[in-house]
């Protein structure tokens, strides 16, 4: 079975897929360059153990930062679903991990969708079909 042919994901279609790529793009990216949640540092044993946590929230960071490979880290499960304050260290770890600033760059391109009218607009089918096949490759370091 093929990551994004499982059931619950979060988009449909050609987004959804993209998704669950991306998704597991993510999560292995970190876990072999890093080994731990960007938020807390606990370190995991496993990439199936992190989530693909966003700094900008997916449903108020607009499609600009939806898929943003700085925006979206590894993060475990905790930080990412339960621990409320997890925002406060995901800033720090983005600057430690990017370089100073990167935090707040990403907050000024929510600002600049949300307050000042900047948007950028959604793919369409054919362009997720390219970006699926270019993650599809990206993946392929991974030995899948």
């Amino acid at each position: 079975m093929l990551p994004f042919e499982h059931v619950g994901l979060r988009y449909k279609g050609a987004k959804g897929r993209y998704w669950a790529l991306f998704s597991e793009y993510i999560r292995r990216r970190d876990f072999e360059r890093y080994g731990r949640c960007i938020s807390c540092g606990k370190r995991i044993s496993d990439w199936r153990e992190l989530d693909a946590g966003h700094f900008i929230h997916a449903g108020g960071g607009g499609f600009a930062l939806l898929f943003d490979e700085r925006n979206v880290n590894g993060e475990c499960k905790y930080d990412n679903a339960f621990n409320g304050a997890h925002l406060l260290l995901y800033r720090r770890g983005l600057d430690a991990r990017y370089g100073a600033g990167t935090a707040d760059a990403l907050e000024e391109r929510y600002r600049d969708a949300h307050f000042r009218g900047k948007t950028t607009k959604e793919w369409t089918k054919r362009e997720y079909e390219v970006k699926i096949e270019e993650l599809k490759a990206k993946l392929v370091e991974f030995n899948i």
